[in-house]
């Protein structure tokens, strides 16, 4: 019990040096947080990369986000995303998600409302993870086109409709679904 109480404090330490202005301290903080942190970490991490000015620790942000793999970390991801964060922050979560390969089988819906509300550059994030997810519900599947096509005929085929619509064909070949007019 001695040596949990310790790390607790050595990773609230950590916590509170990411959002300083000294680069040193903050990339000692990452270090600390790295060998000893958990999806508990996920936020504040995102919290200092919203408000660093330093790119070093950006990119060791981003780092570690794409490699996390603690146990709960797809959970706390997403419930980043369910949460009013800025298009960059939710940018890097979507990205964090499919580059650590986290399992987020039962959230396609999840990631296709992104995909319509966000630019084009969420919904390329979004794309991103329905390609790699290796298993989609076959019912979240055909509920998720089905939202899509809904959208798409009533949208542009600007950029972001055409990732829209990559994400509908993707969706399609995963149950054999045949395309309409629109694609």
């Amino acid at each position: 019990m001695s040596r949990t109480l310790p790390k607790k404090n050595n990773l609230e330490l950590a916590f509170a040096t990411l959002t300083g202005a000294d680069e040193a301290a903050t990339l000692d903080a990452l270090d600390r947080i790295e060998v000893h942190g958990d999806a508990k970490a996920i936020r504040p991490l995102l919290q200092a990369l919203a408000k660093t000015e330093h790119d070093r620790v950006r990119q060791r942000i981003i780092g570690m986000l794409h490699q996390v793999k603690a146990p709960h970390a797809a959970t706390e991801l997403l419930s980043v995303l369910e949460d009013e964060c800025s298009a960059q922050l939710r940018s890097v979560v979507l990205s964090s998600i499919w580059n650590a390969g986290l399992d987020v089988r039962d959230h396609l819906e999840k990631f296709i409302q992104h995909a319509l509300k966000g630019d084009a550059m969420v919904a390329f994030e979004c794309l991103t993870i329905v390609e790699n997810q290796e298993i989609w519900p076959e019912k979240a599947v055909r509920k998720a086109i089905a939202l899509l096509e809904k959208t798409i005929s009533a949208s542009t085929m600007d950029h972001h409709g055409v990732i829209l619509n990559d994400i509908l064909l993707h969706l399609r070949e995963r149950v054999g679904a045949l395309p309409d007019d629109r694609t």
